[in-house]
């Protein structure tokens, strides 16, 4: 890969940011979210197994993961912007199940992308509640 090239996984996550984001608004299934997606012009770019990941346990956990959230937002989740809350939704699920990411990457790569795609300052709002998500631990 070339340097400054954007890793798979980067990919990956970029497409589940925007998959989650339309799950929120118009209540798209997994299937369909996926189905529309890998006609994406970036989709040879996806590690496509961890898109699916992310996207079908995002939406599989969602409750929990927006418990969480709302643990760590000052008032309501509610308040939190549906980009963000995507970001945030497939992140703190990397921090809870997927051990061998380090928390640094997941809070480096989900700030990136609220950089890009969010409200202004939301990146902010991300790393203050990504640094908070302890590691669940391991069964």
């Amino acid at each position: 890969m070339a340097e400054g090239q954007p890793h798979k996984r980067h990919w990956s996550r970029r497409l589940a940011l925007q998959s989650l984001y339309q799950w929120q608004l118009a209540g798209h299934s997994a299937d369909e979210l996926v189905e529309q997606f890998s006609g994406d012009e970036n989709w040879a770019k996806v590690d496509q197994d961890y898109f699916e990941e992310l996207l079908r346990e995002s939406i599989n956990h969602a409750r929990e993961l927006t418990d969480i959230l709302a643990t760590y937002v000052e008032g309501s989740a509610a308040r939190v912007g549906p980009i963000e809350k995507a970001i945030l939704l497939y992140a703190i699920y990397e921090m809870l199940y997927k051990h061998e990411i380090p928390k640094e990457v997941v809070i480096s790569e989900a700030v990136i992308l609220c950089k890009k795609f969010g409200s202004d300052g939301g990146y902010k709002l991300i790393n203050a509640v990504l640094d908070q998500v302890p590691r669940k631990p391991l069964d």
